[in-house]
């Protein structure tokens, strides 16, 4: 269970931030979808790795997928600079570890200093969710499946959360370095 979290706990960070997307209804006039998403994203122990490193990566391209027992996510750089792409896989690291060491943190820890969302993640992984988890030069892929229609159903929930985010991102002009 400890290796599954902690190999996935790079995906929790980049789709940890669509904890906003629940938020955005409550966002003050005048916030800025990225800044109010990164203020979140502060907040929490694992996307707090990515967030303090926005300015260094530069956009974040991502698409959920539903699968018929599951859910595809995948995050990628939109640049193709070096520096950015170092400071994507460095932010990677950086949530692998965090996310190693909630592994062993009670609930009540997970619910005070964990997103909503990774919250989520969480809950699906020790319920049992089978993870796959793979890196690309500048992109990070994780499928989470199951075959128990409990865990199969918050998948789904946290896959139409990051649709939500994905649709309210400005696409970027020309071919995304994942589609290269």
């Amino acid at each position: 269970m400890m290796k599954r979290i902690g190999m996935l706990t790079i995906l929790l960070a980049f789709a940890c931030g669509l904890v906003w997307a629940g938020d955005a209804a409550k966002m003050p006039a005048g916030n800025s979808p990225m800044a109010a998403m990164k203020d979140a994203m502060m907040k929490c122990y694992v996307c707090k790795n990515v967030a303090s490193k926005f300015d260094e990566i530069g956009p974040i391209g991502m698409e959920a997928v539903q699968l018929n027992d599951g859910v595809e996510f995948r995050h990628w750089v939109v640049s193709n600079d070096p520096k950015k792409v170092a400071a994507f896989h460095s932010a990677c690291n950086a949530c692998s570890a965090a996310g190693q060491e909630t592994v062993n943190w009670t609930d009540d820890r997970a619910k005070t200093d964990l997103c909503e969302f990774c919250q989520g993640l969480r809950a699906a992984a020790k319920a049992g969710a089978h993870i796959s988890q793979g890196s690309t030069k500048n992109a990070d892929v994780s499928v989470w499946t199951s075959s128990d229609a409990a865990v199969q159903a918050q998948l789904s929930g946290l896959q139409k959360k990051c649709e939500l985010m994905a649709s309210s991102m400005q696409a970027p002009a020309g071919k995304t370095s994942a589609e290269k």
